[in-house]
């Protein structure tokens, strides 16, 4: 498994495509935090909050993730080596999970820099207030989960496709469902008891209570239970694949 994770590793960052892709991450979240005048720009926080970085981190992770996960899968296709990766003495979960700890190992490596603006922030305070690190190490769990329950769904979205563009779009919009699809339908509803079953389903419910700094076993089991769900359901279809 690990050794399907480095070869992941090496691909993204012995091309351009890796480097370019975070590095626009990167950029974008540094010019959204402190430069363009947003709701999320961290100078418009009046108490001088972090929160606006992980209000905006999952619109982000919407188009970072799959675009991360898109190639892995189809390009194996397109070139014809997952074949040869089938001829190796390797499970359909080894394959699936190597390649989803190398994706969280990039997305990871991509967001340990996003720590300096935390940093920063915390500089530019008054002497008498600074950050709640409790606050914000949440956060970051919570943005990890986020992240682990879009990687294992863009991985499956590029187990269906030959095409990168296809499984990009795909994966795009299933994360788009876990994330705003049932609170959207929640809004739209009047019964409560609906509404309470119907928020349960959306990611953002779910992600918001542990970014707050409330770390609630539901919130942590939601995340668990569907990153387990999208596992099992990439590993059929290598099995598939291979059969």
């Amino acid at each position: 498994m690990w050794a399907i994770s480095k070869r992941e590793l090496r691909l993204y960052f012995s091309q351009l495509t890796g480097y370019l892709i975070v590095g626009s991450y990167l950029l974008i979240t540094s010019l959204i935090l402190w430069f363009f005048n947003t709701p999320y720009n961290l100078l418009n926080s009046a108490l001088g909050s972090f929160t606006p970085f992980f209000e905006f981190m999952p619109i982000l992770f919407l188009f970072l993730i799959p675009a991360l996960s898109m190639r892995s899968f189809s390009e194996e296709f397109s070139q014809g080596t997952f074949e040869l990766l089938m001829t190796k003495p390797l499970s359909p979960t080894q394959i699936f999970g190597g390649k989803l700890i190398g994706i969280i190992l990039i997305v990871c490596i991509a967001l340990f820099p996003t720590v300096l603006h935390a940093i920063a922030l915390d500089h530019l305070l008054q002497l008498d207030s600074t950050l709640d690190w409790g606050i914000v190490i949440s956060s970051y769990l919570a943005l990890l989960l986020l992240a682990g329950l879009f990687v294992t769904t863009s991985l499956c979205a590029s187990l269906l496709f030959k095409s990168q563009v296809a499984s990009f779009l795909v994966a795009l919009l299933a994360c788009f469902i876990h994330l705003y699809l049932w609170s959207f339908l929640a809004d739209l509803n009047s019964n409560l008891l609906l509404y309470k079953w119907l928020n349960n389903l959306s990611a953002s419910s779910h992600y918001f209570g542990l970014s707050r700094g409330v770390i609630a076993f539901e919130d942590i089991l939601y995340f668990i239970g569907l990153c387990i769900t999208f596992f099992l359901l990439g590993t059929q279809l290598i099995q598939q694949k291979k059969s």
